[in-house]
């Protein structure tokens, strides 16, 4: 963006929050939620524009309360403090020291001799990888965990450098992002949205115990479905190039060509694959442990770094060599997309959303479930995809029960669209983008991604419960 042009951009964010702070009617949108939209609208502005560093856009949550006052501010605060931030921490400490050792070039060779060269092979491998793993393990420790190895692979073929430039770059972070985004509704085990939905499932519909192979063979084939699409989709985008530079034969020799693991090496990929273990085995020890949450596994092994031996009495780590390369823009761009979620819920402005949306003629059939589905891209889009659930599926579960229609299917459809979020750098999409994707790129390619999305989960809502019986059962 042209320095001139930067400069008016600052202004817009702001105003535009003025805007809406007074014009939207306070009949209908209290104070409080007349900020919270605002302050999205702010932040959104200026993670596309970017007249400053999105990290500094992810402190304004905080800067807004504390002028306006339109929640207290200790209740934002501790968003910066979340364990997923600390999750981000020590995974980056992790990962910086592979560049000191080389393993991360180790680590490029192997993915490239596996994955393949070409660019669509490429987004394929990291899709599916993301989508598959999210259905197990929270979404963030996912994107946290495949990024670096991604970025390792980039930086080799000479892509690191220009990530915000790079078609191909970013069609592999979005790959990881938006995968596993899409991913966690796969099983119960995805994320706490399904535990979310399952609870108000047995306790306003059901009143037993609901079975978690029914969760899989119902939302299952919605999550093959709409990510066949979505992973289409993103075949389609142009690239300056179809074909990375080296082919799988020279990379798998490239490989055979490296020394022999050196200490340094070993003990960055042991901690590494310690911590996702872990994170993975969680519930093998969170009796005997229930305080080691995988954030704190992660910092856990961040801090052994600091501690362990690399090689010619060297520590793996030193603080001189890492705090210039950790990412510390990242840290506070993911806090402040759990700061402007959470704003929403506290300032109302979420139940406002789904009072509008309740107030619609909602009689079952195709319109019901569009309805449904814009509301959960909606939130989730703004928010995250465990707020939208817990704001709409006690909301859809009251409408069709008051319409006397089996609210299940439409609670299934609602939920799949709740996990339908491309556009913000909120929730696990800051990730990328703290190591560099453009939020632009991310906003433009993702609102065709939204637009997919509704269409597909509203047909395909339509279609299962129109066709597939059991697609009602509960």
């Amino acid at each position: 963006m042209p320095k001139p042009l930067k400069n008016y951009s600052v202004l817009i964010g702001p105003l535009l929050f003025l805007l809406i702070l007074i014009l939207l009617p306070e009949s209908r949108f209290p104070y409080s939620a007349r900020g919270a939209i605002g302050t999205v609208v702010w932040m959104a502005t200026w993670w596309i524009m970017r007249p400053v560093h999105i990290g500094i856009t992810g402190l304004l949550p905080l800067v807004v309360n504390s002028l306006f006052g339109f929640v207290p501010v200790d209740q934002i605060l501790v968003n910066y403090a979340d364990s997923i931030i600390i999750l981000l921490i020590g995974a980056d400490m992790i990962t910086v020291s592979w560049s000191a050792w080389g393993l991360d070039k180790r680590i490029a060779l192997k993915s490239l001799g596996l994955i393949g060269p070409t660019v669509k092979q490429q987004i394929i491998a990291w899709f599916t990888i993301s989508v598959v793993l999210t259905m197990f393990l929270p979404n963030t420790v996912v994107v946290a965990i495949l990024t670096p190895i991604a970025i390792s692979m980039m930086a080799y073929i000479g892509l690191k450098k220009s990530i915000s430039e790079s078609k191909v770059a970013a069609a592999i972070l979005l790959a990881i992002a938006w995968g596993a985004g899409l991913g966690g509704f796969g099983s119960p085990l995805g994320g706490a949205m399904n535990l979310i939905v399952i609870t108000y499932i047995e306790d306003m519909i059901i009143g037993q115990e609901y079975m978690y192979i029914t969760w899989i063979t119902r939302l299952l084939p919605m999550l093959i479905l709409v990510s066949a699409v979505i992973l289409g989709y993103m075949l389609t985008f142009r690239f300056e190039t179809n074909q990375l530079s080296g082919t799988k034969d020279y990379f798998r020799e490239e490989y055979k060509n490296l020394p022999a693991l050196s200490t340094g090496e070993k003990w960055g990929m042991a901690l590494f694959l310690v911590a996702s273990l872990m994170a993975f085995a969680r519930p093998l020890f969170a009796d005997l442990l229930p305080n080691l949450r995988p954030a704190y596994v992660f910092l856990l092994c961040g801090i052994l770094t600091f501690i362990v031996p690399g090689n010619d009495g060297k520590r793996l780590s030193t603080w001189e060599y890492t705090s210039p390369r950790m990412m510390w823009g990242l840290y506070f761009l993911f806090a402040g997309g759990i700061a402007v979620g959470n704003f929403i819920t506290l300032s109302g402005a979420g139940d406002i959303i789904a009072e509008i949306m309740t107030e619609q003629n909602l009689e079952g059939g195709l319109p019901t479930i569009a309805v449904f589905v814009f509301s959960g891209i909606l939130l989730s889009n703004i928010s995250s995809n465990t707020a939208a659930c817990a704001i709409l599926t006690p909301i859809v579960i009251t409408v069709m029960q008051t319409q006397g229609i089996n609210p299940v299917p439409y609670v299934y459809v609602t939920l799949t669209a709740s996990n339908c979020a491309y556009l913000l750098p909120t929730s696990v999409r800051a990730i990328p983008v703290g190591y560099g994707l453009d939020p632009k790129v991310m906003f433009r390619k993702g609102l065709w991604a939204v637009v997919l999305s509704f269409i597909v989960v509203t047909l395909l809502g339509y279609l299962f419960t129109m066709y597939w019986p059991a697609f009602s059962d509960a």
